[in-house]
């Protein structure tokens, strides 16, 4: 890749990964509004060792996958893919790297299965337009999703 490729491909990736937390945050308001616990949403200033009493039941489960099913079955509509899901743990547990020098980066994420042995759990090609197309489907979620979390909605 030249350097205008590579500038390209970690601002698509610095997007991707900030849109997913964003998600994640969004969706715990989302449930946090639909359960009427909105009000115990934590007021900033966000200080180091500040600590809420009271918080959103949402806010209790630190699983992005649990909090995506639960998300799911409020808003059936908007619903996350499981790809998602799997794209936030590879993004968050696997490696971003150049697979047999062929140019194009690859997210592979390892787990050891029931046998004990390491077996591929997710492997995604990187490519310019696939990344593009996962950047687009992301800022699309994420704006539905602020609808839902918006506590000002009627």
């Amino acid at each position: 890749m030249n350097q205008d490729e590579v500038k390209f491909f970690f601002e698509c990736l610095g997007e991707v990964w900030r849109d997913i937390t964003a998600i994640e945050f969004l969706m715990r308001c989302a449930i946090a509004r639909k359960d009427g616990e909105i009000g115990k949403f934590p007021k900033p200033p966000y200080t180091k060792g500040k600590v809420y009493k009271e918080y959103p039941k949402s806010f209790s489960n630190p699983s992005f996958g649990e909090i995506t099913k639960e998300f799911n079955k409020y808003f059936p509509n908007i619903s996350l893919p499981q790809e998602l899901i799997q794209l936030r743990h590879a993004m968050a547990h696997g490696v971003i790297a150049e697979i047999d020098k062929n140019g194009v980066n690859h997210l592979v994420k390892f787990k050891r299965n029931y046998k004990k042995e390491l077996e591929v759990e997710f492997s995604m090609p990187l490519e310019a337009q696939r990344i593009t197309q996962i950047r687009q489907l992301l800022k699309e979620f994420r704006r539905y999703i602020g609808k839902e979390a918006d506590d000002n909605k009627k």
